[in-house]
């Protein structure tokens, strides 16, 4: 295993051109005691998709790499009662292939079938997606809107996380450095409910959201929405809660009135920078269209599942 782990790391160093420690913990217990003894010197990998990029590029530097891939976190569950389940290495690609997920959750197939292409989904994880912390992650505005819980692990024991609660800033997570996320829960669908994501790129593939909005609605028996959930990406240092519009929509019906009032509650909240993708009021802008598009996506697929 010694000698396996010194070939794997010179690997690493003609992949990324950085030195660094290798470990394959066997169990959970190994890999938090590992990044508990290097602190924030130690990276977890999961997929690698964003980690390898960063230390390529020297965004990132790091003493040692965790690989936890082969840590049994990688299955899918669905419980009509209980709702979805998964664990935080599943790849984009089961994600979004999975029976349940395209029946139930619409908006993460959305999400899932835009990071990058097929072979990179292959390998990217829902959890590396959180862990990477990223304001364009688009995993976590679904997520949000769906009002999803993250299970963060570490030597201390389990907890449970609302996914909007996870992140502290830019490629920053609140997790301790000994503690990992090991799965994600999504609540059950609701009766008359309906969830949608989009995003918006200046091309059509390998990019990142300049904005992503995500909705979640359900409908009461009159047709009325009797809850909602709008979230935003892209737009500030977290994901972004829209929570005025959400009750502005309580108890109503979709008028364009009541979608354009919606747009404009968006754009207010949004708190987005000026960068080489977009200037700020541009960005503005955009949320606002598409908290309204996925508010009515939203409605219309909650009025089918009736």
């Amino acid at each position: 295993m010694a000698h396996r782990g010194r070939r794997r790391r010179r690997l690493r160093e003609r992949v990324t051109g950085v030195r660094f420690e290798y470990y394959e913990p066997a169990t959970l217990d190994e890999a938090f005691a590992i990044l508990g003894r290097e602190a924030d010197g130690a990276a977890a990998l999961a997929g690698g998709t964003d980690l390898l990029l960063q230390l390529r590029r020297q965004v990132r530097s790091y003493r040692s790499v965790v690989n936890i891939k082969q840590l049994a976190l990688n299955s899918v569950a669905f419980d009509p009662a209980q709702g979805l389940r998964f664990g935080a290495v599943t790849t984009f690609r089961a994600l979004e292939t999975a029976p349940s997920v395209v029946e139930y959750y619409p908006s993460l197939v959305e999400a899932a079938r835009v990071v990058a292409g097929v072979q990179l989904r292959n390998i990217a994880t829902v959890g590396g997606n959180l862990g990477n912390a990223s304001p364009s992650a688009d995993s976590v505005p679904p997520l949000v809107a769906l009002g999803a819980t993250a299970t963060v692990a570490g030597p201390r024991g389990a907890r449970r996380l609302a996914v909007e609660d996870c992140f502290a800033g830019p490629g920053k997570t609140v997790l301790a450095p000994d503690e990992l996320f090991t799965a994600v829960q999504v609540p059950a669908p609701a009766p008359r409910s309906g969830n949608a994501y989009a995003r918006f790129t200046p091309r059509s593939a390998m990019d990142i959201a300049v904005v992503s909005a995500a909705a979640s609605v359900t409908l009461d028996e009159e047709g009325r929405c009797a809850a909602a959930r709008i979230a935003l990406g892209a737009v500030s240092p977290v994901p972004l809660r829209v929570t005025k519009a959400e009750e502005l929509l309580v108890g109503e019906r979709p008028t364009e009135a009541l979608l354009e009032e919606v747009g404009r509650l968006a754009r207010e909240a949004a708190r987005p920078i000026s960068d080489i993708r977009g200037g700020a009021e541009y960005r503005r802008t955009l949320a606002g269209v598409l908290a309204k598009r996925m508010v009515a996506a939203a409605y219309a697929r909650a009025r089918q599942n009736g």
